[in-house]
């Protein structure tokens, strides 16, 4: 199901909750009960197969050989029946308990953090909730509950809760405590028994999509369809109830710490996260001069956190995130709307784009974790400068080659048309405090259709306050739609700044348009689907593909099929799919994924898709055959 159903879809259930909130209610539940019918198939389906290899494997001992040694009579039969059944059950128990990993982060135990454990303690006993198994310190702007089955299906729910050292580091603790108890609430069924149910269904099945993903052979083909069909409609109707729990989730954080903290965290968060993405990107900034990333970033944060940001940008970032909407899968409502339930519980008014005061007092960091704390920074600044180690080294060393070609293009006596515009372009990156518009004018009087020239005066034009910029950009875009995204954030940002909501919001919504072609060219391109035409490749592309296919790759398989796929939103887009289908003995040891694997680990030069033909992807074969001179092998 795409986005535009999911949506319309979500619209249409949100009337009907609003419209009868009991039945509607009702219906989630038999839709839940629904997705537990087909776990029950998946487990009866597993749990068949080991009766009759255990009833088969009974027979041979009691008749004291004489049933083997008619299966063994009857061999084919032994084949068709046994080793089929067997695989069954061997792929239906590694699915059940494939053992999801942990999330990652810092552990901390009781002793290491009194004070932080003797808070959630209070609040465990406040909000009647279960128990947090573990708690780990993770280096993001975040906090977060994560429930994870003990044993891949089955087993004990586990409570993770994840706190973000640079979100601690920047919140007062009676408003990290807003934020922990959001989250903790859902668990804690602040909205009921039946919502924290639901809460906890959505993330299993979250689970379980992962898990049919990994099944094989006549499992797979069993249980993946009907979790395929299942999941966006559970997704859909539990989306309606998960929204409204999120109001509920907030009260349950202001029963805990009140009203006021509980907004004014809202508010925090969302200028704390904008604040620490501009402070990672200013560090980034000086891999053109060091050639070693910063090795004390958690201190330096540390420190600008306590400031506020410039009220200037603080307001811009604040009305930003009231109105912004997440994407589908984010059943969290508008920041506005949160902040107007809130303020209505606590019956008094709130301003929602008031800014919340500057925190006094440690920080939760401090507060919470003060006996760990310098411990946790430096762990988190090594693994920080650990991580963007090899992307800086390979920034630092463009950025000095950019200054080289730079200088030997300002030496060169005459430069061609490309040569200027590469000199021109290597200025503006380079030169930031030099004015680049009376150059990039020049080149594009010479050279007036030179798209990626037009984007960059243009950019240089607002960049200076120049509103002839907007002009070049529009030319740009016309002439190349790669400069749509970047030509429209530059625009947007410009139309902002002078109070033009209305034209801030027409290249918005173009920005949006180029990006949803954009994201949808790309599940195009990494997404198999059976319903998009083929044609016959080329054969040259044929001829390299043929060359690629050797023995070893080729065991088990029969026939292998190349084609291009055209796909809807791009016409001329290359994307091929080779299909092959296995000899009886590769189907009959279910050797699908052992044969894809060894053709996708084949460096090919072009855009390709490997699959057999069988199972969701049976679609393909015929138009695969129908297709002249389609078939390599």
């Amino acid at each position: 199901m795409d986005s535009d159903r999911f949506q319309a879809m979500v619209a249409r259930l949100e009337a009907d909750s609003a419209a009868a909130p009991r039945a509607y209610k009702l219906k989630v539940a038999a839709l839940a009960l629904l997705g537990f019918g087909i776990l029950a198939l998946l487990l009866g389906t597993v749990g068949l197969g080991i009766l009759l290899l255990v009833a088969l494997t009974a027979a041979v001992v009691l008749s004291g050989g004489a049933a083997l040694l008619l299966l063994l009579k009857l061999g084919k039969l032994l084949l068709v029946i046994a080793v089929p059944m067997f695989y069954l059950v061997k792929h239906g128990v590694q699915a059940l308990f494939v053992r999801v990993p942990p999330p990652a982060g810092e552990p901390l135990a009781r002793a290491q953090a009194p004070a932080l454990f003797a808070a959630l303690d209070d609040m465990r006993r406040r909000l009647k909730g279960p128990p947090v198994h573990r708690v780990l310190v993770i280096d993001e702007v975040n906090a977060a509950v994560v429930q994870r089955p003990a044993f891949g299906l089955v087993g004990f729910a586990r409570n993770h809760l994840l706190l973000g050292l640079p979100l601690l580091e920047s919140l007062p603790p009676d408003e990290a405590l807003a934020v922990v108890a959001h989250e903790y609430g859902h668990l804690a069924g602040s909205h009921g028994r039946f919502g924290a149910w639901i809460y906890r269904l959505r993330h299993s099945w979250g689970t379980i999509q992962g898990f049919s993903g990994q099944m094989q052979g006549w499992l797979a083909a069993l249980v993946r369809p009907l979790v395929r069909w299942y999941a966006p409609y559970f997704n859909a109707y539990t989306f309606v109830l998960a929204r409204a729990n999120e109001y509920e989730a907030d009260a349950a954080s202001a029963d805990l710490v009140g009203a006021a903290a509980a907004s004014r965290a809202l508010k925090r968060v969302n200028l704390v996260a904008p604040q620490y993405q501009r402070f990672v990107g200013r560090a980034f900034e000086r891999v053109g001069d060091d050639a070693q990333p910063p090795a004390d970033l958690g201190r330096r944060w540390a420190e600008q956190a306590v400031r506020p940001a410039e009220a200037g940008d603080a307001q811009r970032w604040l009305a930003d995130a009231l109105d912004r909407e997440g994407d589908v899968a984010d059943t969290h409502p508008v920041l506005r709307l949160r902040l107007a339930a809130l303020a209505a519980a606590a019956g008094a008014a709130a301003d929602p784009q008031a800014l919340p005061p500057p925190a006094e007092g440690p920080s939760a960091a401090e507060a919470w974790l003060a006996p760990v704390l310098p411990e946790l920074r430096r762990r988190f600044e090594s693994a920080w400068a650990e991580r963007v180690a090899a992307g800086w080294a390979e920034r630092h060393a463009q950025i000095r080659n950019d200054r080289e070609r730079l200088a030997a293009l300002r030496a060169l006596p005459a430069l061609d048309g490309e040569q200027r515009f590469e000199r021109l372009r290597l200025q503006t990156a380079l030169e930031v405090e030099v004015d680049q518009r009376e150059a990039w004018a020049a080149f594009n009087a010479a050279q007036p259709d030179h798209a990626a020239a037009l984007f960059f005066e243009g950019a240089e034009r607002l960049y200076h306050d120049d509103e002839g910029g907007v002009a070049l950009l529009e030319r740009a875009m016309a002439l190349d739609a790669d400069f749509i995204k970047p030509a429209c954030d530059r625009l947007h940002a410009w139309w902002v700044k002078q109070q033009r909501q209305a034209d801030a919001e027409r290249v918005a919504e173009r920005w949006r348009a180029r990006d949803a072609w954009e994201q949808q060219r790309a599940r195009e391109l990494h997404e198999l689907d059976v319903r998009h035409a083929l044609v016959a490749a080329d054969e040259a592309t044929c001829e390299a593909v043929r060359l690629r296919l050797n023995g070893p790759a080729l065991r088990h398989v029969a026939r292998v099929y190349l084609a291009r796929r055209v796909l809807p939103s791009d016409t001329a887009a290359r994307s091929y799919v080779l299909g092959v289908t296995l000899t009886w003995w590769g189907r009959l040891l279910s050797r699908e994924r052992q044969v894809v694997g060894r053709l996708a680990a084949i460096e090919w030069p072009l855009h390709l898709f490997v699959c057999t033909l069988g199972g969701s992807y049976a679609k393909l074969r015929k138009p695969l055959r129908a297709l002249a001179d389609s078939r390599l092998v």
